[in-house]
């Protein structure tokens, strides 16, 4: 059953509202270390400007905290951490003047599943149990990861501001990986500042032959269709898994939103396995205009309107572009409470992803996003062609959604609904009594 609907708006209200007040350039990826059990890595960056600087020893100094915990949205599981952190300034101009950000990684082991993150950074004036903190980032979201202990499989991708080779790291470097130094790139950001998007993945139970694997890549619009694809690449196996790192140039992309598609595919099963990665081609500070894309993470949820436009409207979309898509968008927006849309994308897909599936991608995360919390869900029993069902009923706006799981695989499928604007299934009447519905 849903929360209350005024106590859940209160909360998404507060939630948003400390995401804008404490801005946090946050990103994380999983790779696996045993089986049923993942490394996961969370990287976090803050430019030097939001934080709380102090003289220590001649030295200009930052005294930083990051606590944060996981909790699993299905199991006891849960992980809960307090670190200090001391990052240093040669100068407050040289950091001014470079747009320094300051960069950190935390690594903490967990099995696979989906976990809600508190995330906050606060700035202290010593490290002493009694110091004061003053809160300057936090982030809070949903986790999920990935389980990679059978069949071909590729970890998350990590997007990289800088990837080198380092076969003599300090003991404990926690950004070395193999020999390789990876730093991330919280913001997923590239551009003028990171022109290379450099990319660290790793690749997982191929076969343990001589044989060679095939890796593939594209760069995809904010709608997932390819703009940009690469050769194909050969190399040679180094046993049933093996690190994978390359670098594509964001040099001729427009400011946006994209995705980055790897492809494997092991030439011994000719099985393939693919993993899909958000990035951001940053706006140069020097160009304004005020229907220029901006690339942020709101970004994303801005240009999903797929989830509230009519279809007239999707088709009308698709075939803008430039100053003309973002007036649209403008307009669009004025119609609609985008706070509340991302707060909705964002609980359906915390509560309604099903495997690779996004919450926001199925037919309850879809119409929740639409229509809001139910006034009332009623789940019914088991029946002869269903695992589960349940009923959607908004008194106010007299809709009814009935959802079926028809394969028995936990997706529930919209099959019938009174409201104008949704499809019922073909057969809905094989499903559902029609003198039920009239009501």
């Amino acid at each position: 059953m849903m929360p209350n609907s005024l106590f859940y708006k209160i909360c998404l209200a507060l939630l948003l509202l400390y995401q804008f007040i404490y801005p946090l350039a946050f990103d994380y990826a999983s790779f696996r270390y045993a089986k049923n059990l993942n490394l996961v890595e969370i990287y976090y960056s803050m430019p030097y400007r939001d934080l709380n600087f102090t003289t220590i020893n001649d030295t200009v100094v930052t005294l930083v905290r990051v606590d944060y915990s996981i909790h699993s949205s299905f199991s006891a599981d849960s992980v809960i951490d307090s670190t200090f952190r001391r990052f240093a300034l040669t100068s407050f101009k040289e950091a001014e003047e470079r747009d320094l950000t300051m960069v950190d990684q935390r690594n903490f082991y967990a099995r696979p599943g989906r976990y809600w993150l508190n995330f906050t950074i606060s700035c202290l004036a010593d490290t002493s149990p009694l110091a004061k903190a003053k809160r300057v980032g936090f982030y809070s979201d949903t986790l999920t990861i990935n389980d990679y202990s059978d069949s071909l499989n590729l970890s998350d991708i990590e997007l990289a501001a800088q990837i080198t080779t380092d076969t003599n790291p300090p003991l404990g470097d926690k950004f070395n990986k193999g020999g390789l130094m990876v730093i991330p790139n919280p913001s997923k950001q590239f551009g003028l500042a990171y022109p290379l998007i450099n990319v660290y993945l790793e690749a997982y139970n191929m076969v343990p032959d001589t044989q060679s694997f095939e890796v593939t890549y594209a760069i995809l619009d904010s709608n997932r269709t390819p703009i940009k694809t690469f050769k194909a690449e050969k190399r040679k196996k180094e046993g049933s898994s093996v690190s994978l790192t390359f670098a594509v140039s964001a040099k001729e992309l427009p400011p946006g939103v994209y995705f980055l598609l790897v492809n494997l595919r092991d030439l011994t099963t000719d099985k393939k396995v693919g993993r899909y990665k958000q990035f951001f081609i940053a706006q140069p500070k020097s160009v304004k205009g005020k229907y220029h894309p901006i690339a942020t993470e709101e970004r994303v949820y801005y240009e999903m309107i797929h989830l509230l436009a009519t279809e007239k409207e999707v088709r009308h979309f698709k075939k803008l572009s430039g100053i003309a898509r973002e007036k649209f968008l403008e307009q669009f927006w004025t119609k609609h409470n985008f706070d509340e849309f991302k707060a909705r994308v964002k609980y359906a897909d915390l509560h309604f992803s099903l495997g690779q599936k996004l919450g926001h991608e199925t037919d309850r995360g879809r119409i929740y996003i639409k229509y809001g919390t139910p006034d009332e869900i009623e789940d019914l029993p088991m029946t002869d062609y269903s695992q589960s069902q349940q009923k959607w009923r908004y008194y106010k706006k007299g809709l009814l959604f009935i959802f079926i799981d028809l394969y028995g695989n936990g997706n529930l499928q919209l099959i019938y609904s009174n409201s104008p604007e949704e499809r019922n299934h073909p057969d809905w009447e094989k499903y559902v009594n029609p003198e039920e519905v009239r009501e």
